[in-house]
């Protein structure tokens, strides 16, 4: 897998549309039993879960492109950018997807579904938080890209009705898409998940992203596909000890030391 990955410590990114865009949403909680949340439209006027712009406050600490191979033949079919960012107003971590679709030649010719794994650290109670924005204006696709639709705590389940009851699992989030370049979506939009980062660092992950096709006998008998590749998690931070710490278990060992040559003196 072709995988570029690079830090931006002091970098922010500021990305926004033109003036006569209009913001209607925010972030929108994700229900936290598996069932899909709903309330994802077609307009960016209504959707909930859609935002105009990302807060020139976030700063960018990572983010990788990766090609996504077919699982039929190998080929590449499309690639995809997993960034990290932090706002330190609200001590929070945000995850950012997009996949964009380079051909449909190669097996796959639609992607139904994005599932993200690594918030087993936030818990079966803890708040995973879900938006959109703009894939043109956040990486140079052609078009806005697919909405979100309808995310859950849940692994990728073919019935996409919003509320539908699903099996939780704590740590996936599964995102609603359909990118297709004969329905001319070629891209997804840039799908955004937010979380508290206390105690909470990232690493990149094995596996972590997971993209579908979905199975359709009206669409041209397309059948259910898989494609696995890296991408940031969310995992626990190690604990560090403090200096007096330190100072207290080389304290120790000393004296443990003292006492047992006496010994062997003896």
């Amino acid at each position: 897998m072709k995988t570029t990955i690079w830090k931006q410590s002091l970098a922010v990114v500021a990305i926004s549309f033109a003036a006569n865009s209009a913001y209607a949403g925010n972030f929108v909680s994700i229900l936290n039993n598996g069932d899909r949340t709903p309330g994802s439209t077609n307009s960016t006027t209504t959707d909930p879960f859609f935002i105009s712009t990302l807060p020139i406050s976030w700063t960018q600490l990572a983010t990788a492109t990766s090609d996504v191979f077919s699982p039929v033949n190998g080929n590449v079919v499309g690639s995809f950018i997993d960034t990290v960012w932090f706002e330190s107003s609200s001590n929070s971590y945000i995850i950012g997807s997009y996949f964009k679709m380079l051909n449909n030649t190669n097996g796959i010719t639609e992607i139904n579904s994005i599932v993200r794994s690594g918030f087993s650290e936030i818990g079966e109670t803890g708040t995973i938080s879900a938006a959109w924005t703009s894939g043109f204006t956040a990486y140079g696709s052609g078009t806005t890209g697919y909405r979100l639709r309808d995310p859950s705590r849940s692994d990728y389940k073919a019935t996409y009705v919003a509320g539908a009851s699903t099996n939780f699992d704590a740590d996936k989030v599964a995102i609603r898409t359909d990118v297709a370049l004969n329905e001319n979506n070629p891209n997804s939009g840039l799908y955004l998940l937010k979380v508290d980062a206390t105690g909470l660092t990232y690493e990149w992950t094995a596996n972590a992203v997971h993209i579908v096709q979905g199975a359709s006998a009206q669409e041209g008998a397309r059948i259910r596909q898989d494609m696995f590749l890296g991408g940031f998690a969310l995992t626990a931070v190690t604990a560090v000890p403090e200096a007096e710490t330190y100072a207290m278990m080389m304290a120790g060992l000393a004296l443990i030391g003292t006492i047992v040559r006496r010994r062997k003196s003896a």
